[in-house]
């Protein structure tokens, strides 16, 4: 593992939310947080570890009947767990903020000194690696590491009104699939191990678990597809795109974010890589042993990574949309109807760092996160360093669908008698809440 301590030397794994250290004014954080740890709540008393099987802790999706999906690196597998019924707090009266006056709240302040106090460490040494909702209850997970390096211990914490509580694994009924042809510790890229993209994303769809990331193979990005519940059995697709922005065809730099949708009633991947290509697979395509080239539709940009890749709908003309939040840069928001249309770039042509495709169309929004989910339809919440503080890790919420906090800057409404064109001041005292 990469020695993130060094000075001058920074890894990609952070902005793929991979678990290097984030954070500005790291020093700043720990006087001025101190007195906010003693709200972090414990399951136990000493330290809650619960890693049950898992040897590291990255990408989580729910699966089927309440399955809980996760990533395991080091372990070169995807685990299933089974959630119980005693394993979800509704989240009925959390506030979320004032949807029309476009204030969020936050849900944790100093998520990250809460979680080294619940962990039994130091906030630097956390690693928040995803986040995930609870459709029915609206619980929030998070994927959680204490340490990096041999010594990591995984976590899947839980967010219960505000309260950080350890989700107990070795208590749960468990599954696992393991993935093949993990690159050797000692395969290198510029500044850190082939294997920390051996397992990139997870998602679930009808049935199956769809897996991407890196392989020791010829054609290294590699997509599998994995049946639930697990029987041993899995397909292995080897894809290709043309990526624009560096005038070439890709075989080695694997899918970052995915997601399934139906295009046509036919089931499609669509994909952003490392210097976001918005690529597009059909699934028909993706069978074992399998290469395949896939469509490249849009291009977001070049020198950033994609973050998080969901849909929502707006609530404001009620249709669907693609998000893809980035690291350097503001999200994407694309049409979902426009993918179905959107016809693939060009391919064999010169290096063009101009947008592409649908990344000509996409709608910007000014998002700053490190995790993002969707929590209902008027609401998104975000894992980000505070924008008003730079130094602080929060847990907070955003109004869909601009995806910006009217808390963070003033604007001419702020004024005593200002222009008001949003009826903000009729709002000013209504505050959302989970129902």
């Amino acid at each position: 593992m990469v020695d993130s301590s060094v000075p001058g030397l920074h890894s990609r794994r952070g902005a793929l939310g991979l678990g290097a250290k984030s954070g500005l004014g790291l020093a700043l954080a720990g006087s001025m947080l101190a007195t906010d740890v003693g709200q972090a709540a414990t399951v136990n008393e000493g330290l809650p570890r619960s890693a049950g099987p898992l040897r590291s802790a990255g990408k989580i999706a729910f699966g089927p009947d309440n399955i809980l999906l996760v990533g395991d690196i080091k372990g070169a597998a995807i685990h299933a767990f089974v959630l119980r019924a005693k394993d979800f707090d509704r989240q009925t009266g959390v506030e979320l903020g004032n949807f029309q006056n476009f204030e969020g709240v936050d849900l944790v302040q100093g998520l990250d000194v809460k979680l080294a106090s619940l962990m039994g460490t130091t906030y630097d040494n956390i690693v928040v690696n995803d986040m995930v909702v609870h459709e029915p209850t609206k619980q929030i997970f998070l994927s959680v590491e204490r340490g990096r390096g041999p010594v990591v211990i995984p976590t899947i914490v839980k967010v219960n009104h505000g309260r950080l509580e350890v989700l107990q694994l070795d208590a749960l009924s468990h599954s696992k699939a393991s993935i093949p042809n993990e690159p050797a510790d000692t395969a290198r890229l510029e500044f850190e191990p082939q294997s920390v993209y051996a397992v990139t994303d997870v998602k679930y769809y009808n049935g199956e678990v769809f897996v991407t990331g890196v392989s020791n193979q010829r054609f290294a990005s590699t997509l599998y597809r994995i049946p639930f519940p697990f029987t041993g059995s899995l397909a292995t697709s080897t894809v290709e795109i043309w990526h624009p922005v560096h005038g070439e065809w890709e075989t080695r730099a694997p899918i970052i974010r995915q997601i399934i949708r139906e295009v046509r009633v036919e089931p499609h991947v669509f994909a952003v890589y490392g210097c976001t290509p918005l690529v597009r697979f059909p699934l028909a395509a993706l069978k074992d042993g399998a290469h395949v080239r896939g469509e490249t539709i849009g291009q977001l940009g070049y020198g950033s990574n994609p973050l998080d890749m969901f849909t929502f709908t707006n609530p404001l003309d009620q249709k669907e949309n693609l998000l893809v939040t980035i690291d350097t840069r503001d999200g994407a928001q694309i049409g979902v109807a426009e993918l179905d249309t959107a016809p693939a770039e060009p391919t064999g042509g010169p290096i063009n760092f101009d947008y592409g495709g649908l990344g000509r169309t996409q709608h910007h929004l000014p998002i700053k996160s490190e995790h993002m989910a969707i929590l209902n339809p008027r609401w998104a919440v975000v894992v980000w360093r505070h924008p008003t503080t730079g130094y602080r890790l929060d847990l907070g919420t955003l109004m869909v669908p601009y995806f910006f906090d009217r808390r963070l800057g003033m604007a001419e409404m702020n004024w005593p008698n200002g222009p008001d064109p949003f009826h903000y001041r009729a709002h000013r005292g209504q505050i959302d809440t989970i129902s």
